[in-house]
């Protein structure tokens, strides 16, 4: 397991001591300042310290959306604690945090974990883990560096922590459908996610942007960035159903799509995406997310077995279509609850680490985007050694190109297709 003898047991000490949990924030979009009201509630003892972002005009967005009567006097974030541009991250691990929430666009999580668990500081992470298969394989690093550490490090899978879904999932465990046969995770949205047009930013703040700054301000749309809507997305499902069968497929096909988004607001998304999963017992694990306009909106696991199927979260049917079971409750918020049981592992000196689990389900997520770009079949060991590049590093300037650049009619190539590294 390795030595202890590099941990900053003051780290520790002040954690658990009167001083309470001292919170930073890197990425402060709407899922950041989120998961930072959400841990706030875990205790009077946790406080927001610091915050980081490339735009300060994010930070002054989150903290006015953070700042409520109910816990303004946990928020101490004084101008010197507000770090901004491409090294900002790293100012504010050296500022004195106990925790990080790393809320940034999935590309740059690998690299601010690493630089989190150098730093011995406790890391909440939000999905995915990476965009691509590089990325995870440098997760699972800094996952065993902070076990070894005794850092906790916990992931934004807040579907693990409703007690709905932990009681079905439960359930089928327990041999309520019998052996699984077959399972589904499907999203389908009624639109996709666009980018705001470039004539309306550069009039917003009065300059010309490269597109290195355009694509980070419009991250979404943008693979290198966000993965794509099966990475970014799809992924909670997903993580539904290998929780279910206990470990990852072996293999996966797909095929992917632009039907109706062709403009180059929606950048190199698909607007349609689907895979089949196989396990070497035949099971299989149908996923599909799209984002067509006039879709009924769609969010949905089933887990179906020789028995019976069960439809996440709430109820399980047998064949006949009888109640095997349903949800009775206790209803929680697991957003608040995923942040409880961070901020108690910090303040009990009692380490979570669900790390690698999220990493298997950020690669089955990456396995199907790989199926379905390419068109051919991917197994699990292929993934697991992909050299495949999406997120080739962490940019240092507005003034490099990003890895994928509009054509001459300032459309983006689809598939984004990662380059070898």
């Amino acid at each position: 397991m390795g030595s202890l003898a590099s941990l900053d047991i003051s780290r520790f000490a002040h954690a658990a001591g009167t001083d309470g949990i001292r919170l930073g924030l890197i990425g402060c979009g709407g899922r950041g300042s989120g998961a930072v009201s959400n841990a706030l509630k875990a205790g009077k003892d946790v406080r927001l310290v610091a915050m980081a972002d490339l735009f300060m005009e994010k930070i002054n967005q989150s903290l006015s959306a953070i700042t409520k009567p109910a816990n303004s006097s946990q928020i101490e974030v004084p101008p010197a604690r507000r770090f901004v541009g491409f090294n900002a991250f790293q100012e504010l691990l050296a500022s004195g945090v106990d925790g990080v929430m790393l809320t940034t666009p999935p590309g740059f999580r690998p690299a601010h974990f690493q630089a989190a668990v150098s730093a011995g500081v406790h890391c909440f992470l939000e999905k995915p883990v990476a965009v691509d298969a590089p990325g995870v394989r440098q997760v699972r690093l800094s996952a065993n560096s902070a076990r070894q550490r005794g850092l906790s490090a916990i992931v934004g899978l807040q579907e693990r922590y409703d007690n709905s879904f932990r009681q079905c999932l439960s359930a089928i465990s327990d041999g309520a459908i019998g052996k699984i046969t077959r399972m589904r995770a499907t999203i389908h949205l009624d639109d996709l996610p666009r980018y705001t047009q470039r004539a309306v930013l550069e009039s917003q703040l009065g300059r010309t942007l490269t597109e290195m700054e355009f694509q980070l301000r419009n991250w979404y749309p943008f693979v290198w960035l966000s993965g794509d809507m099966i990475v970014e997305m799809l992924v909670h499902h997903l993580d539904d159903c290998v929780s279910a069968m206990g470990k990852p497929p072996q293999q996966a096909r797909g095929k992917a799509e632009r039907r109706k988004h062709t403009a180059a607001e929606y950048g190199d998304l698909s607007d349609f995406l689907s895979a089949t999963y196989t396990y070497p017992d035949g099971t299989e694990l149908q996923a599909e997310i799209s984002g067509l306009s006039g879709s009924d909106r769609q969010w949905q696991a089933t887990i179906e077995g020789e028995k019976g199927i069960a439809t996440l979260p709430n109820k399980i049917l047998d064949r006949q279509g009888l109640g095997i079971w349903s949800f009775s409750g206790p209803k929680n918020n697991p957003y608040d609850e995923e942040m409880n049981q961070w901020c108690a592992s910090i303040r009990n000196r009692k380490a979570l680490n669900t790390v690698d689990s999220a990493a298997d389900s950020t690669l089955v997520a990456i396995m199907g985007r790989t199926a379905a770009y390419t068109g051919r079949e991917i197994t699990w060991k292929e993934i697991l050694a992909s050299q495949d590049v999406f997120f080739p590093h962490n940019p240092k300037s507005y003034q490099e190109d990003p890895p994928f650049l509009p054509d001459k009619f300032g459309d983006y190539e689809y598939p984004a297709r990662g380059a070898k590294a």
